[in-house]
């Protein structure tokens, strides 16, 4: 069983400050608070895939992808650059190995993510809607 994650706002605070200065790989998506209608701020770890940009929730249905599906125009920002973009979700089995690409490269979440020590892309496709996959698509 994996471990069971809890973001706090100090780690996102931390995480939101080093993708502020530019460092990493670490992004600050805003979204559109789906009850509040606020802006929300949240660090991601975007991947590209066979040339194309995804965002992986490897924690599951968590509060920004819910936001997400409302709306799902989003901000990236990284330093000093910042786009905007749309966010379309993933759900058939071609989002297995933009999972799997991402468990390789991201340790950090590892631990969280409920798949074997050393998963095949059967893991991840068996797994589908566990990890929701959204492809990052320009604003027009």
């Amino acid at each position: 069983m994996a471990k069971q994650y809890q973001a706090t706002h100090g780690i996102n605070r931390i995480t939101s400050a080093v993708a502020r200065l530019g460092i990493g790989r670490t992004h600050v998506m805003t979204t559109t608070g789906r009850k509040t209608g606020e802006r929300r701020r949240v660090p991601v770890s975007p991947i590209v895939v066979e040339g194309v940009e995804y965002l992986v929730s490897p924690y599951g249905e968590v509060g920004w992808v819910h936001s997400v599906r409302a709306d799902p125009a989003v901000t990236l920002s990284h330093g000093s650059k910042t786009r905007q973009g749309r966010l379309e979700e993933v759900t058939d089995r071609s989002g297995a190995p933009v999972v799997a690409a991402y468990h390789a490269r991201e340790s950090f979440s590892r631990p969280y993510m409920d798949v074997p020590d050393d998963p095949t892309i059967e893991d991840f496709e068996s797994r589908r809607g566990m990890f929701p996959v959204l492809r990052v698509t320009s604003d027009p």
